[in-house]
Formats: C-alpha cells, sequence, structure tokens
C-alpha cells in the first residue's frame, strides 16, 4: 500500500473511507497518545492486539480490557501483535481472510465464529441441550415470540399461534416467562473468554420493554449462585459449538420449566451492561482482562 494510499484511511487504523479527514487525524492522534503512553509503562515494549476488520468503540469490553493492559488496539495489521481478535459488526461474517494467514503465527480469538443468527444458536441449543426455543408458527397453540434473525434488532414481539402465516427473515419462538416478579424481567448475561468466568451479569427491566436493550438494574454475582455445575459445563459446551472463544450470550430462566435457554450470542460484546455499579464494572473488566491475558 503507498504512503498516500495509507493516509488517506489512517495512519494507525483504517478508518471508514467517508470518513472527514479531521476526524480521521483526531483519532490518529488520540491513537498515538495512547499508544505512546502503553510503550512507556510497558518498560519501552510494544504491546498490541489486532482487531480484524472493524475497530472496537469506547463502550466494548476489549476496549477496556486493553486500556487496563495498556495494550495497544489496531485494526491495521503491524509487522509485530501479540493476539488478534475477529471483530466484525455482522451476524454473517465474511471478512475473516486476513486473521486466517495470521492464524499459524499469533493466537485468533474467535476467527470461527461466522455466524450468531438466531437460527444458528438455537440450532446449537438443540444440539447441547437437546431441547430449544423454536416453534411452527402455523401449528403452535399459544404465545409466540416473533424476532428478526438478524441480531441486536431487538424487535420481539409477541402474538397469538397459530398464525395465519408467517414472515420473512423472521423466526419464532416459545414464550420464556423470564420475569422475576410481576413489573421486571430478568435477562443472565454471561460473558465468555474461552469459556465461562466466575461471574455473571443479572439485567432488569420493565417487563413492558422485555425486549428492548433497556436495562434499568444490573447485578454482577458469582456465577454458581445462578447456575448449576452441569449447566454451567453445557453453556460451555454451547460456545464450543458455536466456535465463541470471546463474548457474551444472553440467557433467560424459564419460570415454567426451571429450564435455561440461551437466546443471543455477542462476539462484539459492549460493556458492563448500563446501569452496573461502577466498582463491580471496574472488577468484571479486570476479570475480563486478565482471562485475555492468558489468551496470549
Amino acid at each position: 500500500m503507498s504512503l498516500s494510499e495509507s493516509l488517506k484511511r489512517g495512519i494507525f487504523n483504517r478508518y471508514h473511507k467517508k470518513m472527514p479527514f479531521f476526524e480521521r487525524l483526531l483519532k490518529d492522534f488520540s491513537h498515538g497518545f495512547i499508544a505512546l503512553g502503553n510503550f512507556f509503562k510497558n518498560g519501552f515494549r510494544r504491546k498490541r492486539i489486532l482487531v480484524h476488520p472493524h475497530y472496537p468503540s469506547r463502550g466494548s469490553t476489549l476496549y477496556k480490557a486493553g486500556r487496563a493492559l495498556n495494550y495497544t488496539l489496531s485494526n491495521k495489521v503491524g509487522k509485530y501483535q501479540n493476539l488478534a481478535v475477529y471483530w466484525e459488526y455482522a451476524t454473517y461474517r465474511e471478512e475473516f481472510q486476513v486473521l486466517e494467514s495470521l492464524a499459524s503465527k499469533i493466537p485468533v480469538l474467535n476467527l470461527h465464529s461466522r455466524d450468531i443468527s438466531k437460527v444458528a444458536v438455537d440450532r446449537a441449543h438443540l444440539q447441547v441441550f437437546q431441547y430449544n426455543t423454536f416453534v411452527d408458527a402455523q401449528t403452535y397453540t399459544g404465545k409466540i415470540v416473533q424476532k428478526n434473525d438478524v441480531n441486536a434488532i431487538h424487535d420481539g414481539q409477541i402474538l397469538q399461534g397459530p398464525l395465519a402465516k408467517k414472515e420473512e427473515g423472521f423466526i419464532y419462538q416459545i414464550l420464556i416467562d423470564n420475569g422475576f416478579d410481576e413489573n421486571w424481567v430478568l435477562d443472565i448475561r454471561v460473558p465468555i473468554v474461552k469459556g465461562t468466568l466466575d461471574f455473571v451479569y443479572l439485567k432488569y427491566r420493565d417487563i413492558k420493554e422485555r425486549f428492548k436493550n433497556t436495562t434499568v438494574k444490573t447485578e454482577v454475582k458469582p456465577i454458581k449462585d445462578i447456575f448449576n455445575t452441569e449447566e454451567i459445563q453445557l453453556i460451555n459446551q454451547f460456545c464450543q459449538r458455536m466456535r465463541l472463544d470471546y463474548g457474551e450470550l444472553d440467557v433467560l430462566r424459564n419460570k415454567d420449566d426451571g429450564k435455561i435457554y440461551i437466546v443471543d450470542v455477542n462476539n462484539t460484546p459492549q460493556g458492563p451492561p448500563a446501569n452496573t455499579p461502577k466498582e463491580q464494572g471496574e472488577e468484571a473488566i479486570g476479570k475480563i482482562s486478565q482471562a485475555l491475558l492468558q489468551s496470549i
């Protein structure tokens, strides 16, 4: 790549082609300042994590972990990097070729995590847990949840089955009763770094917004207080089936049958979740950081 082309897309990172010049310049200056600071903090050594093809936002757990570890993140392939993370903002991923070429030289997390659609999640869930959430909406009698198969849309709605017809691009699941009480529902967010860690997030939201990403309260709890040993083993088997090395799972416990259901996989996680107490959030990032360090 020529110098002029490199400057067009950024010096330290590859930015979007349509990003204004001065915005790219500001981002590059900020990145260079952080990288220089890390260089001094690490005893004049470069410590670098390649994130490709996209660059994580400042709200991502990976960005925060990099800051905690004094590792510089970049989505531009360099001469030296300690670790690579496949970071593509897409439900169905396609830009893995560069990381495939590096996989024999450095660890690459999530290299084979290429499909996190709800169809893929439910299929893996059935294979591991021997039960799942999907129903035939045209024959099932009872309440049905309709969701877009694309990740992070948050457009779920409750319908009464059976339905006269199904809509293209949507999936249909049983309604899982994850009510905490009559006013609140409870989602369990499970961080993954080469398997489960020793904690989970408990996310509470208004039952009227059960399918939205509007967490009113978050608690951090030991994983063994929420799942039994067999459930933790099954969650880890599910991650292996999904080829998920790093990310987060959304898990619901159904009050009707007591079972847990993994309903979403996120391989570009943002976090900790909204309204996590500051001290608990910092401790969580510390644990995620140390788990990532073990990958390096």
